[in-house]
């Protein structure tokens, strides 16, 4: 590598459309690796479509080798999120790179800087952008499967953010479920006592999500995901507009059998919402910016609904109001959604992410025979900032 390496702030068309590429040249001999959907990746960046953008102050920048791009990286200020937790931080993100130590530590100074320059005490990441999107460098498992809405990225990239001094400050695990585990006399004995005891001594019901009313079940469950989630560590409320966002990135991807709203005297207290991993079926069907997205979206539906591809869901939501734990309502939900998963096809599922330090999940994960089989990891590095 003879060329010096240069980091610039996209600028213009031709630097975006490099930016939005660049992942399919990081990862065009890797078979783990499973490309979003081009208008996903496009909707992202776009502040029109995307209102997470409408809060952060972001930069975008690219590293070259000579006239080739090497690597990308953004660089944010989350002040939903420094307002929420008090902090004074920056953020980095959208971080890929080639394997050169160079080009890495180049990136990731320049997105130190930038958060230097505006006065703010540390960087933190990865993010895209926050705890909704992908969250976390992958450190383990990196095998196959890559799954939906979950970071993905190279072993080599942990090696080059330590040596660039940023420390770990939050793991976060992907637990995999079998299904056959969870079915008649593989109950776990102990699951099955928690659950049974629930259902003799409470007034727990449970429902499906009411599709016809969906404008007020985004509503109820946005209040349900934030009460539930509110002390968990990084937790931001999500703008109502993030809520709508993300719902309608899944919604077609969405079967109402694959959720559950807990109730107890017709109050909401808990929920469980299951995706499919489409990625089973997004991976064959490669997606390309050069591919036009209608010829993806009829090789989408040929594996996932012709060729039966997809036998894995994902389960990125289960929450229980914080007055209601410790009841087992959070192990009944899963327990109940099981059965017509099943139904549905599905064999296993990756229960993820869930905190290191969020023990009442562990516990429900490992309840339902979970093992963790994939971690990803929050970074810090503190930057000092000169005196004005």
């Amino acid at each position: 590598m003879t060329s010096t390496i240069s980091v610039r702030r996209v600028a213009g068309p031709a630097d975006h459309k490099i930016f939005l590429r660049f992942p399919w040249t990081v990862y065009k001999d890797d078979p783990h690796w499973v490309p979003p959907l081009v208008s996903m990746r496009r909707d992202m960046l776009d502040p029109r479509k995307n209102p997470t953008l409408s809060y952060l102050d972001i930069d975008y920048f690219i590293a070259w080798r000579g006239t080739t791009p090497v690597g990308t990286i953004a660089a944010f200020i989350n002040h939903h999120h420094n307002e929420f937790h008090k902090e004074h931080i920056g953020w980095f993100g959208l971080f890929e790179v080639l394997d050169d130590r160079e080009a890495a530590l180049a990136l990731l100074s320049t997105a130190e800087e930038w958060v230097r320059a505006k006065g703010y005490d540390a960087i933190r990441g990865p993010a895209s952008f926050n705890d909704l999107g992908e969250f976390g460098l992958q450190v383990d498992g990196f095998g196959p499967p890559h799954v939906l809405l979950m970071p993905y990225n190279p072993p080599y990239y942990m090696t080059y953010v330590e040596a660039a001094g940023y420390k770990g400050i939050m793991d976060l695990a992907s637990y995999r479920i079998l299904a056959a585990d969870m079915m008649g006399e593989n109950v776990p004995p102990k699951l099955r006592r928690v659950v049974g005891k629930l259902r003799e001594r409470s007034k727990v019901t449970m429902r499906l999500p009411d599709m016809k009313h969906l404008d007020h079940e985004i509503e109820l469950l946005e209040q349900l995901y934030i009460g539930a989630w509110s002390d968990n560590w990084g937790f931001v409320p999500p703008k109502h507009e993030e809520m709508v966002y993300l719902i309608k990135q899944l919604r077609p991807f969405f079967d109402p059998r694959m959720g559950l709203i807990a109730e107890i005297d017709g109050r909401p207290v808990g929920f469980v919402l299951l995706f499919p991993d489409l990625n089973q079926a997004i991976g064959p069907a490669r997606p390309h910016p050069d591919t036009p997205e209608m010829i993806t979206l009829l090789r989408l539906l040929w594996y996932w609904k012709i060729r039966r591809k997809v036998n894995r869901v994902r389960v990125p939501f289960l929450g229980v109001l914080e007055e209601y734990r410790g009841r087992g309502i959070d192990a009944m939900l899963y327990m109940d959604i099981i059965d017509p998963a099943v139904k549905m096809g599905f064999h296993e599922a990756d229960f993820g992410w869930i905190l290191a330090n969020n023990q009442a999940m562990v516990q429900v994960a490992e309840l339902v025979r979970g093992q963790i089989y994939k971690t990803y990891r929050i970074y810090e590095k503190p930057l000092h900032v000169a005196a004005e």
